[in-house]
């Protein structure tokens, strides 16, 4: 007996501690397999398009033509796979002023020929980080082609290319993990350049926040399932526009910066752009909110603006949003308030620990806008055909406009522009009336030659991940339009079971298309450069907020909509107004690949100098080198006598600058933490020949040293 209660005991302690291994094993389990079904994947390519001759997409400047490469534009895509449905979403945030039609349509296409009807229209979302800039001309209505070298069909295939590559690469990476979720304030970012039009908001509205910008950012990390951080991406709102209207050089502007700091953070200084773990900076609802934190001001008295219309002395030219290292220079500020988001975001990375949990789903529609019906306030309205106010004219306090346009103006301008605007097309008197008090410069909508010149089809999409949300939006949403979009979309969620009371929805945009500004109704009413830019009219954002609850509810009811008819596609017919590079032809007694200024052989630099060097060279047109670079910075390795890339020319510290008739240079700030050794700066190009045929030449600098100061 006394044996078979001591073996009991035994056979007890054995049941405990098993049952403990067992549930400890479980927890492990529980760890490595993570509290979601999923499989992610992230993917970076580069989007840069033609370093050269075309103009900037954001400022519909003609005199800000591309000379040059700052910051390499990047495409950052992140896939999600439900294991239980297969379901699966794309979301893809890119360094460009906007997505569009032909970019999105032939991003598509390349996915449907390698990978069938994987990945489409309904569950894949392009979205703009709206950079101003890079080059421009991917846009196929004619409004954006005036002021934007015509359709440029090189710089769409490019971008189209990149953002496919970064889908490839995010597929071929999936693997099971976890995503994690946190936000927080990030207070000094941003700042409202209409505040006399959001102030036109219902008092009772604006009450329940505590600033006239969103200031809240929130990330979603990825993970492999044992922990290891694949990439992740956040939603903050500012507009990037830190970058003057005068800059020439490509550049992701302070998202662009944000991204590439945190990689360098994550992945090492010594590591490249564009390899490693990707950390995408995405677009919010930052139609009013500017990065010039510092406020507008007149450039020829230093006095505040006018508050109403941001004019100096009844003139708009000289009032320009300063940004916090203005005193110094536009790169500063892009700098400083890319600093503020990446330092926000590895904050946020280290403390997202609330796991997203629940199915993969998507929502996708195109709408016909002008003929969008629906009820409103008891009544049914209808949206109207496009139009852009006079207010649309004087641009923003970012980029001021000219030719005496003022914001905040409703009235119906002068003799001279009245006519040019009849000898484009008048607005129609139903126009007109629908689109009151809106005073219409361009009849956008009723314009037709030489085809559309703007859009009245466009893209509506959802993502659902588990229980956090995004919002594809088409355009450029204000912040309390973009509060009323997320609210009322989460309230519907959350009222049909789709999510709980602590899932989460985010804004993101401009995506797959780009419709201009959406506005609140009573910002509409100010007619400022956002309100002029609302196309669809006063309803525009009630009818937004119907479409996305509708959407919304289609989730709970299982029900996929009516995918609607899509937009045209114009690109068969665009215009270019971009020259072909015809041939290059070098400097007399030069050919190309010489050297022009070079550094002294065996010279030493200390961090905080530049060194630099100017070379013969093609136009840049001819070869985009994406995923490449124009030039490297190489460092000797004593150990092995190899020279290794340690900067390309999508670093911050360097610049390569088109100089026009086959010249080129290319410049490297040697920043603090550079290591003290031999270097030397090696560079590529291509050249055209009178056959048509493009040629590849390179050539390298003299050899120089690096001390620490």
């Amino acid at each position: 007996m006394r044996i078979f209660k001591t073996l009991h005991w035994k056979l007890c302690i054995l049941s405990v501690l098993l049952a403990l291994t067992i549930s400890v094993w479980r927890v492990d389990a529980a760890f490595i397999r993570g509290p979601t079904n999923y499989l992610v994947g992230v993917g970076i390519s580069d989007v840069t398009g033609p370093a050269a001759d075309v103009n900037m997409m954001g400022y519909t400047m003609l005199s800000q033509k591309v000379k040059g490469i700052h910051l390499r534009l990047r495409s950052r895509a992140y896939i999600v796979v439900d294991q239980n449905t297969g379901k699966r979403n794309v979301f893809a945030s890119v360094d460009i002023c906007m997505a569009s039609t032909p970019v999105r349509r032939l991003t598509l296409t390349k996915l449907s020929e390698k990978f069938g009807d994987m990945y489409n229209d309904l569950n894949v979302a392009i979205s703009g980080t709206h950079t101003h800039a890079g080059p421009a001309g991917f846009l196929q209505y004619t409004s954006f082609q005036i002021l934007s070298s015509g359709y440029v069909k090189e710089n769409t295939e490019t971008i189209a290319s990149g953002i496919f590559d970064s889908i490839v690469r995010a597929h071929e990476s999936l693997q099971p993990g976890n995503i994690y979720v946190a936000s927080g304030d990030l207070a000094d970012a941003n700042t409202n350049r209409s505040p006399y039009a959001y102030d036109n908001n219902p008092q009772v509205e604006k009450d329940q926040y505590k600033t006239n910008t969103d200031t809240e950012m929130v990330l979603l990390k990825f993970t492999t399932t044992d922990g290891k951080v694949l990439g992740s991406v956040n939603w903050f709102p500012v507009h990037c526009t830190s970058m003057y209207n005068n800059n020439t050089y490509i550049s992701g502007d302070n998202k662009g910066y944000a991204g590439y700091l945190m990689e360098k953070t994550f992945n090492g200084p010594d590591t490249l752009p564009g390899t490693g773990s990707v950390h995408a900076f995405a677009q919010s609802n930052m139609g009013d909110v500017s990065p010039n934190t510092l406020g507008a001001f007149c450039e020829d008295t230093g006095e505040p603006c006018e508050y109403k219309t941001s004019t100096c002395n009844g003139k708009n030219e000289l009032c320009q949003g300063r940004g916090p290292g203005w005193t110094v220079s536009d790169f500063e500020s892009t700098r400083i308030i890319g600093e503020r988001q990446a330092k926000k975001a590895m904050e946020l990375l280290d403390n997202a620990v609330t796991p997203v949990t629940g199915s993969v789903d998507y929502r996708h529609q195109f709408i016909n806008m002008p003929e969008y019906s629906f009820e409103l306030n008891g009544n049914n309205v209808t949206l109207c055909k496009a139009a852009m106010g006079y207010s649309f004219a004087a641009g923003t306090t970012d980029g001021p406009g000219a030719f005496d346009f003022k914001q905040g103006d409703n009235s119906t301008g002068n003799a001279f522009w009245n006519f040019v605007r009849g000898a484009i097309k008048k607005p129609s008197a139903e126009l007109v009336k629908c689109q009151e008090p809106k005073p219409i410069l361009l009849a956008t909508g009723e314009t037709t030659f030489p085809y559309a010149w703007g859009p009245a089809i466009t893209d509506v999409q959802v993502l659902k991940i588990g229980n956090f949300v995004i919002l594809a939006v088409p355009g450029e949403f204000t912040t309390m339009a973009g509060r009323r979009l997320r609210k009322a979309a989460k309230e519907t969620l959350v009222k049909n079971g789709v999510i709980g009371d602590d899932g989460i929805v985010v804004l993101a945009g401009p995506a797959n298309e780009y419709t201009h500004y959406v506005t609140t109704f009573e910002e509409y009413t100010i007619q400022r450069y956002e309100g002029a830019s609302t196309i669809y009219g006063p309803n525009t954002l009630d009818a937004y907020i119907n479409i996305y609850n509708d959407l919304s509810k289609s989730f709970a009811d299982g029900i996929t909509p009516n995918p609607g008819d899509p937009p045209p596609d114009l690109t068969g017919k665009a215009i270019t107004l971009l020259a072909a590079v015809i041939v290059d032809v070098p400097p007399i007694g030069k050919k190309f690949g010489d050297i022009l200024q070079n550094v002294d052989a065996n010279s030493t630099f200390t961090p905080g100098q530049q060194v630099s060097i100017q070379f013969v060279t093609g136009n840049p047109r001819n070869n985009h080198f994406r995923d490449d670079s124009f030039m490297y910075v190489q460092k000797l390795d004593e150990s092995n006598g190899q020279w290794v890339n340690v900067r390309t020319d999508g670093d911050w510290s360097t610049r390569y600058s088109w100089l026009d008739n086959s010249k080129a240079s290319v410049t490297w700030e040697i920043e603090p933490e550079t290591v003290a050794g031999k270097y030397k700066i090696v560079y590529q190009g291509s050249n055209k020949l009178l056959t048509g045929k493009i040629e590849k030449h390179s050539g390298e600098s003299l050899e120089f040293f690096v001390e620490k100061s």
